[in-house]
């Protein structure tokens, strides 16, 4: 299933030392477990401590300005990322959500559905 990434998530990116997390989540109407999902524009990203690439400590820069792999259920504001979305870093990196902060609201062909029915 691919869950709807929302505010708490971790992100990893193959060449860096730590996990990551967005650094800022904006509130868009919807909310997922009282957290807020984050749309396929939201490149606002924390680094990765440490890059293999550069040999350096990372200072994340975004290759595109959009995830690719959002969830096909697109709101006004856009389209919400899920546990399949990328995004590639300029310095050669592939980031891929490794822990959507939540696992009660997932996308299957093209409709949220809800998975944890307590």
């Amino acid at each position: 299933m691919d869950y709807i990434v929302v505010d708490g998530a971790k992100i990893n990116c193959e060449y860096g030392s730590a996990d990551s997390t967005f650094l800022e989540v904006p509130y868009d109407g919807c909310t997922i477990d009282d957290k807020n999902p984050v749309l396929e524009s939201n490149l606002n990203i924390g680094g990765f401590v440490f890059c293999t690439v550069r040999k350096q400590a990372c200072v994340f820069k975004a290759l595109d300005k959009t995830w690719r792999e959002p969830a096909n259920c697109g709101i006004t504001e856009g389209k919400y990322i899920t546990t399949k979305s990328v995004l590639f870093c300029k310095e050669r990196g592939m980031l891929s959500i490794t822990d959507a902060g939540q696992n009660c609201v997932a996308e299957i062909d093209g409709m949220l559905v809800a998975t944890d029915l307590k």
